[in-house]
């Protein structure tokens, strides 16, 4: 599951507080998220996460006849009772009623319960013998039955595996360059940095950003309300996403690359120290016959998945505790020097604080509550929030303070999870702080719009600053945007090389 606290307490690796520098607004502010396990992992088995009700919204109705992880884990919770009850009755029931009752609870209780369409799946995957129920259980579950190559064995480990963990991030040894990448141990000339599963976009242009305007439309569901649109106004480019300084490019081609392996996003550049470069993987998932297929139709219906492959390895052998480096091409370069010398021209004196420098003070400083601060705000472009859950007082301690507010305590949640997740994260002010052998600990206010709430005993880690929205720096406007270069030699021959034509047509 998804870890948010890594997120909003990551160190401000490489960043002075007010410093101006050219590499402001480079490289994104949203960084450090992590994923926590939410069962025991054995070696060999697949990772899933849940990516939220949004996620193909499109197709919602059509995703709602598949079933999901909830519906795996409720089939094994109903796979545990079928087990205790044919135990249970093992010497009162011959093998022909045994298998008539399971007939009746796979077929027609499943259909009952989790509708005809999911039913008839569950039905399906399950053996026809109830004595191998168990087996079923004790191997991962009903979701491994469904999908047997979600566990792998440590031989095809060993053969098909990449390692992901030779490297990890750090501050950056480049001065303003923010975070990098170092090497987990020594790594030898020739062997593998890291790999490197690319997601393809056709077009450059998907990343060019344009004034927009808030617009109503009919409702799609044919209701009296409208759809509220956000659509592009009009044709003048006003920037470029952040996300095209972590792409791979060529200068030849439309088509962007984005790198989704562990930590290859922070490998910067440096045409002296570079120590490792960029090759196609051999491994079997890397359809290299994409590369003779046109760019538009590399989004085609049959290749919405991560179909593409480079590795990262070294050119020479790397120390364990050393940066990794790329030579990002000599486009890149130029790109950079002529942002440098245009940033020079104008360059401020001062930098306005955001909120991973206050995050970054408040590590070890008190919050000040808000009485104190007229004389020294906060800057206006920070907001404070606090991860809240709460509970009501213990019975005898009052409900409402002298304002008549109400009163809550702060919780952590029954579950044992950490209450540090976005869905907790509400806007606050603090009113006053106490310090405890356990650390320090705060009242805040929270307010729903309506009514005002006193929440106690919130701890230190609770309480965060974030940037307003398009306050941060990657929303500078002049902000330094081009692509990592791809290697002209390995950059393949063929439809891939289609710029000149498109700016002839």
């Amino acid at each position: 599951d998804w870890n948010h606290s890594s997120a909003y307490h990551r160190e401000a690796w490489n960043e002075v507080p007010g410093d101006p520098h050219p590499g402001r607004g480079a490289y994104t502010n949203y960084f450090n998220i992590e994923l926590a396990s939410s069962e025991v992992i054995p070696a060999g088995k697949e990772i899933f996460i849940n990516y939220g009700d949004n996620w193909e919204d499109d197709k919602a109705e059509k995703q709602k006849e598949f079933l999901n992880k909830k519906d795996y884990d409720k089939v094994d919770q109903t796979l545990e009772k079928f087990v205790e009850f044919f135990e249970k009755y093992q010497n009162d029931l011959d093998a022909s009623s045994k298998l008539e009752i399971y007939k009746f609870l796979i077929n027609d209780v499943m259909a009952a319960a989790a509708g005809v369409e999911k039913g008839t799946q569950i039905a399906r995957m399950l053996p026809e013998d109830p004595a191998d129920l168990k087996a079923i259980l004790e191997h991962g579950g009903s979701f491994y039955l469904s999908a047997p190559t979600a566990i792998r064995t440590r031989k095809w480990l060993e053969e098909y595996g990449l390692c992901m963990d030779n490297v990890k991030p750090g501050p950056s040894t480049i001065p303003h360059a923010g975070r990098g990448a170092f090497a987990n141990r020594d790594i030898k000339e020739g062997a593998l940095v890291a790999p490197v599963p690319l997601i393809q976009l056709p077009d450059k242009s998907v990343l060019d950003m344009y004034n927009v305007k808030v617009t109503e439309a009919p409702s799609v569901d044919d209701t009296d309300e409208k759809d509220v649109l956000v659509i592009r106004d009009g044709d003048e480019k006003i920037g470029t996403q952040v996300l095209m300084n972590y792409c791979y490019g060529h200068p030849e081609s439309s088509l962007l690359f984005f790198p989704t392996g562990a930590v290859a996003n922070y490998i910067n550049h440096s045409k002296e120290k570079a120590n490792a470069r960029m090759v196609w993987s051999d491994h079997p998932n890397n359809n290299k016959h994409w590369f003779n297929i046109d760019p538009q139709n590399l989004i085609d219906e049959g290749n919405h998945y991560i179909g593409l492959m480079m590795e990262i390895v070294a050119t020479r052998d790397i120390k364990e505790g050393e940066e990794i480096f790329l030579d990002y091409g000599d486009e890149w370069q130029q790109a950079w020097d002529k942002h440098v010398e245009e940033w020079n021209k104008t360059k401020p004196s001062t930098w306005p604080v955001r909120a991973l420098d206050l995050n970054q003070h408040h590590r070890d400083s008190k919050h000040r509550p808000i009485r104190s601060r007229d004389e020294e705000p906060y800057p206006d472009n920070v907001m404070i929030k606090c991860f809240l859950m709460v509970k009501k007082p213990e019975e005898g301690e009052p409900f409402k303070d002298e304002q008549g507010r109400k009163i809550r305590i702060w919780s952590e949640s029954e579950s044992g999870k950490s209450n540090i997740v976005s869905d907790n994260l509400f806007d606050c002010e603090v009113l006053s702080s106490e310090e405890t052998l356990a650390g320090t600990f705060y009242d805040v206010a929270w307010s729903n719009g309506k009514d005002t709430t006193v929440v106690k005993n919130v701890p230190h880690k609770a309480i965060v600053f974030l940037d307003k929205p398009e306050t941060g720096d990657q929303h500078l406007r002049h902000s330094f945007r081009h692509y990592i270069g791809i290697p002209d030699d390995i950059f393949p021959q063929g439809p891939w090389r289609n710029a000149a034509a498109e700016e002839e047509e």
